[in-house]
C-alpha cells in the first residue's frame, strides 16, 4: 500500500510539473508578442516623426532629425552604398596673404650712399626690383626706397636689409585675404558658367530683337568677370611679390629752422624781404633808363662834334648879299 502511494503522489506531482511548464511557456510566447507589436509600433512613430520632421524643417536641419541614429549616438547624413564619404568635404584652398614690412635704417656718416645701393642690390639678388627710389640733403642725407620682393623671400631679404645700418623703427605685417579670393573665385565661375550660356542662347537665337536683349545682358556679364578678374590679378600681385619699405637716415647734425620766430624776426624778414623788392625794381628800371640815356649822350657828343661847322653856315645864311660896284 505504501508503494502505490508513492506511485501515485510521484504521477500527481509529474502532472502538476508539466501544467506548471506549459504555463510558463504559453506566458513568455504572450509577453514575446507583445513586446513584438511594441516594437513595430515605435517603428512606425518614428517613421511618422522623421516625416513630420522632413515637411516641417527643410535641408540638413530635416536631414539630421530624420537620420537614423548610430550606437555611439552621431549622427550620420551620408547616402548608403557612398562607401562612409561625405559630399561636402572640401579640398582646403592654398592661403594667400599680403606681407609688408616697413623699417628705419641709421647709418654712419658718408655711407647714405654705399647703403642705398646695396638696397638696390639686395632687391635683385632676391628675385624682386625697387619699385621707388628717393633721397635729399646736401651734408647730411635722407632717403626712402620700396622694393618688391617674391613672398617665399621675403623674411631672407628683410634679414638682409637689416644688416645694412641700425634699425631704429621695424614694422612687420601680414593680410590674410584668402577667403576673398576664394569668393572671388567662385562668383568668376558662376558668372563664366552664364557667360557660356548666354553665348549658347544667342547663337540660337532666331530674331534681331532675342539677339539684342541677349546681347545686353551677355555684356553686363562679361563687364562684372572683368572687374572681379582684375581684382584677382591684384590680390595676386599682392600675395606672390611683398613690399619692404625702408627709410634710411644719415648720421649728422641737421639744421633746424625756428619754430616759433619772435616779432622782431618777422619784421627785420619782411624789410629784408622789401629791400630785395626794390632792388629788383631798381635794376629793372635800369633797364629802360640805361639805353636812352646812351642814346641822349651820342646826341650831345654828335652836337658838339658838328657845332665849328653849323656856326659859320648860319652866320652866311643870315649876312646881306654884296651889292657890285657902279661903273
Amino acid at each position: 500500500m505504501t508503494g502505490m502511494r508513492r506511485a501515485t503522489v510521484a504521477a500527481a506531482a509529474t502532472v502538476v510539473l508539466s501544467g506548471l511548464t506549459g504555463a510558463a511557456a504559453g506566458c513568455a510566447g504572450g509577453s514575446g508578442s507583445s513586446g513584438a507589436g511594441g516594437g513595430g509600433g515605435a517603428t512606425v512613430a518614428k517613421q511618422g516623426l522623421r516625416a513630420a520632421a522632413g515637411s516641417v524643417v527643410p535641408g540638413a536641419a530635416a536631414a539630421q532629425l530624420a537620420a537614423p541614429s548610430t550606437g555611439t549616438g552621431s549622427v550620420s547624413g551620408t547616402p548608403e552604398g557612398s562607401g562612409g564619404r561625405r559630399a561636402d568635404i572640401s579640398v582646403p584652398a592654398p592661403s594667400a596673404v599680403i606681407k609688408t614690412a616697413s623699417l628705419d635704417l641709421r647709418v654712419a656718416h658718408g655711407k647714405f650712399g654705399k647703403a642705398m645701393n646695396a638696397a638696390t642690390d639686395i632687391a635683385l639678388r632676391f628675385g624682386g626690383y625697387v619699385s621707388r627710389s628717393t633721397s635729399f640733403g646736401t651734408k647730411v642725407h635722407d632717403g626712402t626706397i620700396v622694393m618688391r620682393i617674391p613672398a617665399g623671400r621675403f623674411d631672407r631679404a628683410r634679414m638682409a636689409v637689416e644688416r645694412l645700418g641700425r634699425p631704429t623703427n621695424e614694422v612687420v605685417s601680414g593680410r590674410d585675404v584668402t577667403r576673398q579670393v576664394v569668393n572671388l573665385g567662385a562668383r568668376l565661375g558662376n558668372l563664366e558658367s552664364q557667360q557660356r550660356a548666354l553665348r549658347a542662347l544667342m547663337r540660337r537665337a532666331v530674331s534681331v530683337s532675342d539677339t539684342i536683349r541677349v546681347q545686353g545682358v551677355l555684356q553686363g556679364v562679361e563687364l562684372q568677370i572683368e572687374e572681379i578678374q582684375g581684382e584677382l590679378n591684384y590680390l595676386h600681385d599682392r600675395t606672390s611679390m611683398s613690399t619692404i619699405s625702408i627709410a634710411v637716415h644719415e648720421a649728422g647734425k641737421r639744421p633746424v629752422p625756428p619754430q616759433h620766430a619772435s616779432a622782431i624776426w618777422k619784421d627785420g624778414a619782411r624789410a629784408a624781404h622789401a629791400a630785395t623788392e626794390v632792388v629788383g625794381a631798381v635794376i629793372v628800371g635800369a633797364g629802360y633808363v640805361i639805353p636812352l640815356a646812351i642814346l641822349a649822350l651820342l646826341v650831345v657828343l654828335i652836337g658838339r662834334l658838328l657845332a665849328p661847322w653849323a656856326a659859320p653856315l648860319a652866320a652866311r645864311r643870315r649876312a646881306p648879299a654884296a651889292t657890285p660896284p657902279d661903273d
